[in-house]
């Protein structure tokens, strides 16, 4: 669920002015980066420009959610930045000659022998396995020790309803199930895989595989954002979900596998596998990129220049790396605040940098969109209505004034109300709902259960005035017959 996000609004974020020339390319960066933050009420943010030596600018602004200053030591989680990062070390695996990209999955993963499709292993990391969305959300931000293990999350996913093999549909689960490949390879936990083949032999010292390390590098909650108040609330760290959304660390984390990516030695794959892995493969339904092994392609709108990139998102946190092939750049971003709703706003940052990078000028950015402003004044207006309605309905309760009409409209308001409560629910599950869109889910589902309410009342009260009514009417009945 929550790495879905990654597909950002790139119709709205790489649409550009034309570019001055590349003199201006650096300038203006941080202020840049300034505005973004308060356009989007980022509390903190840092961003590294990477060249082939390393580092060659950085910033670092704000505050964490432990109200202490941002710095190039702060840690963040990167969401689906994740991906490229497993699926780096499942080439690698590859390279030693110790998995197959193109064996089936249930080679390495009986549990999926009777899964509805045949998936290989590289159809996992172009994400054209059949697994569905829908997997996601059952197996998707579950911060609970008891369950950090990848066997009962990949049997759910094995048992699930398969989608159309062959199309690529983003689904985290596929990098969840890669991640049980490799440890099924190796022998061992993944986050010890992953370190052993990418982390450690590309100086990733400030990077996290699990809650625990994530405790130890002292990762400040991250900031959600409910009616724009921002909450320092989001904490959780999913420890099956690092090979797909929960892998995390510092700045200098990030930019050193970012290095990897523009370096002449790319430190842990042939220059040909990289090539491979950045090149898209498959078409992403509804946008200009495409999809690689674990990256996505696409070119700057006005610029007409490439980028390969990935972003990712947990709740309280952002992350982004956008790699300028034709310029031996990359620019790593990362942010510690995230709304499932602004995702184009939020990420559009890391955009605007690879923009300067490439000799663009100051970037236009989306604002806030029309679709963020319905659901969330929408919702909320519509909890409120069905508030009122439910304090009405409780006074035509008491007093007994109610009136049929307004009985009818008041429960057919409550009818619709419940029902759409169930928007939330069925696509994301009521928890998922609420960490991932805190507002609109808090406020739908509170509309909902008025709305129920409202009905269940207005009903009581009309059945009760119908029952009184007879009562009050049998005796004179009753006297008529008598008389006549």
């Amino acid at each position: 669920m929550h790495r879905r996000v990654a597909a950002v609004s790139l119709a709205l974020a790489l649409t550009f002015p034309t570019p001055p020339p590349a003199s201006a390319a650096t300038e203006g960066m941080d202020s840049y980066v300034r505005a973004r933050m308060a356009a989007t009420g980022t509390p903190g943010l840092a961003y590294a420009v990477v060249g082939p030596e390393g580092i060659e600018r950085r910033g670092v602004f704000g505050v964490d959610g432990n109200g202490d200053p941002v710095t190039e030591d702060t840690p963040f989680l990167w969401g689906s930045v994740a991906k490229p990062v497993t699926a780096t070390a499942a080439l690698v695996l590859a390279e030693e000659g110790r998995l197959d990209p193109d064996a089936p999955v249930e080679e390495y993963l009986p549990e999926f022998a009777d899964f509805g499709a045949a998936p290989t292993v590289r159809d996992l990391m172009t994400q054209t396995s059949g697994i569905t969305e829908a997997a996601t959300v059952e197996t998707a931000d579950v911060y609970d020790a008891d369950s950090a293990e990848f066997g009962p999350r990949v049997g759910r996913i094995a048992a699930s309803e398969a989608g159309d093999p062959g199309t690529h549909e983003y689904s985290s689960a596929n990098y969840l199930v890669l991640g049980a490949v490799i440890e099924r390879v190796t022998g061992r936990a993944f986050g010890s895989s992953l370190r052993e083949a990418v982390l450690d032999p590309v100086g990733m010292d400030g990077a996290f595989t699990s809650a625990a390390e994530a405790a130890s590098a002292g990762l400040p909650p991250g900031y959600r954002s409910p009616w724009g108040v921002p909450l320092a609330d989001a904490d959780g760290v999913d420890d099956a979900g690092v090979s797909d959304g929960y892998l995390g660390g510092d700045l200098g984390a990030l930019a050193a596998f970012a290095r990897t990516q523009v370096a002449d030695d790319p430190a842990v794959l042939d220059p040909e596998t990289l090539a491979e892995a950045r090149r898209g493969i498959v078409p992403v339904p509804g946008s200009r990129q495409e999809y690689g092994l674990g990256w996505r392609e696409t070119r700057m709108s006005e610029l007409d220049e490439p980028i390969v990139f990935h972003g990712g998102a947990t709740p309280g946190h952002a992350a982004m790396v956008v790699v300028l092939p034709e310029r031996d750049r990359a620019v790593v971003v990362l942010q510690n605040t995230y709304d499932l709703l602004r995702d184009g706003q939020i990420q559009a940052v890391a955009f605007g940098l690879a923009h300067l990078v490439a000799g663009g000028d100051q970037p236009r950015n989306p604002g806030p969109s029309v679709l963020d402003r319905t659901a969330v004044w929408g919702s909320t207006a519509l909890a409120l209505v069905m508030a009122v309605g439910a304090v009405l309905a409780v006074r035509s309760l008491r007093t007994r004034r109610g009136g049929v009409a307004a009985a009818l409209a008041w429960s057919v308001a409550g009818a619709a109300t419940g029902s759409a409560a169930v928007w939330p629910i069925s696509a994301y599950g009521t928890r998922l709902a609420l960490l991932w869109l805190p507002e609109v889910g808090l406020a739908t589902l509170t509309a909902g259960v008025l709305g129920g309410v409202t009905l269940v009342l207005r009903m009581t009260a009309v059945a009760r005035d119908r029952a009184a009514s007879h009562t009050s009417s049998a005796p004179r009945n009753a006297a008529t017959t008598r008389r006549g």
